[in-house]
């Protein structure tokens, strides 16, 4: 939630960088990302991979910006595939392989700065820069895109139809390893909706959590010890 203040997300996108971001290894660039968001001026790391990294801040924070810079270079889809993994599992025995594979490519596509011109690093040397640190906090953009998803629609139920969706929480507690816990952190949200979490009671209450009126009466279930 910090890091969603912080940053302000304004559509899916952003929803999707901010869960990226909010993990231990990628929250250092949370300040460059607020930046970016407020701007819009992204921190250019080479103006080869600009197209990739610009939705980001200029931040590789995908392991999937990784494979596009990967293919940009001259290596298949395929390959960059190898490359994400082996970063990802942290394969140390080959990452010495792959750096010079990544020389090598540059070289053949006439990618080095005595080609291009480019005053600053070498594509190459950006490119391995990249893998070795996203190792630490790169993730799946379709994993991030997913959870953006389901947290956006999760939020819309929650604030245009809090009763019911409250019901639905309650509902499932039954089936977590502690269900009280899981109960009690339900009804210390339920005071700001206005949603009261009426007491069990013999003849209103029914097997499960019901609707009453504005509130939620307690499933008889849900009392430690009974059964069905």
């Amino acid at each position: 939630f910090g890091v969603c203040k912080k940053i302000k997300p304004r559509n899916l996108e952003e929803v999707s960088a901010v869960i990226a971001i909010a993990r231990p290894g990628a929250l250092e660039f949370k300040d460059q990302y607020a930046d970016y968001i407020r701007t819009g001026e992204s921190a250019l790391v080479h103006p080869h991979f600009a197209d990739i990294l610009d939705s980001t801040g200029g931040i590789p924070l995908y392991q999937e910006q990784l494979m596009q810079m990967a293919v940009k270079i001259g290596f298949t889809l395929d390959e960059a595939e190898q490359l994400r993994s082996i970063v990802v599992k942290k394969k140390v025995d080959q990452m010495h392989e792959w750096r010079e594979k990544i020389d090598k490519k540059a070289e053949e596509n006439r990618l080095t700065n005595a080609w291009t011109g480019h005053q600053g690093d070498e594509i190459a040397e950006i490119l391995w820069q990249v893998a070795e640190d996203s190792a630490n906090y790169s993730f799946n953009k379709s994993q991030s895109i997913s959870y953006a998803a389901l947290s956006a629609i999760t939020v819309y139920l929650k604030f245009k139809y809090p009763k019911e969706f409250f019901l639905s929480l309650l509902k499932m507690t039954r089936f977590e390893p502690d269900p009280i816990a899981e109960i009690s952190k339900t009804q210390r949200e339920l005071s700001q909706f206005g949603i009261k979490l009426l007491p069990p009671h013999l003849i209103k209450s029914d097997m499960d959590f019901t609707t009453e009126g504005p509130d939620i009466r307690f499933g008889l279930l849900s009392i430690k010890g009974v059964s069905d």
